[in-house]
């Protein structure tokens, strides 16, 4: 992972952890769904509740001009993909003010789905497809060796 993607990702952290701050938070309401837009074409990430009024905006000054907001660039996605995981391993996302079940949802500009990012209901954690993409492939090379093994 590049420097300047370590320092988005942590710009990124930053921000989402802004959202429930004791001192401003932005949240004042159990919340199901966290719809994010990156525009890449201005370089902003922006957050919007499930009544679709906006909660943040954020610069990234990194992404400018690399694509869309109907077509974010693949720098952008991998570092907001990898951001969220982050997240959901430090049990942010465990939150009252994130009811169940709960999504991060990825939007274009008209508020359709480009990609459900995560989605939690009780015991069910579903992440992205792309961070799971390859998994069924090692499980599959991991169990014939181990049956090798066993011979």
């Amino acid at each position: 992972m590049s420097h300047s993607n370590e320092r988005e990702l942590q710009l990124l952290r930053k921000h989402f952890l802004s959202l429930l701050s004791e001192e401003a938070p932005r949240l004042d309401h159990p919340i199901n769904d966290l719809f994010i837009q990156l525009d890449c074409a201005a370089g902003e990430l922006r957050l919007y509740d499930d009544t679709d009024e906006e909660l943040s905006r954020l610069p990234v000054y990194a992404w400018e001009d690399t694509g869309s907001v109907d077509a974010p660039s693949e720098a952008a996605l991998e570092t907001l993909r990898e951001v969220v995981t982050r997240l959901e391993q430090k049990g942010y996302w465990d939150k009252a003010l994130f009811a169940r079940p709960f999504s991060v949802v990825l939007v274009r500009s008209d508020f359709s789905v480009l990609e459900e990012l995560l989605f939690l209901d009780e015991e069910l954690v579903q992440l992205s497809t792309p961070l799971l993409e390859g998994l069924n492939a090692e499980l599959n090379e991991f169990l014939s060796e181990l049956l090798v093994d066993l011979k």
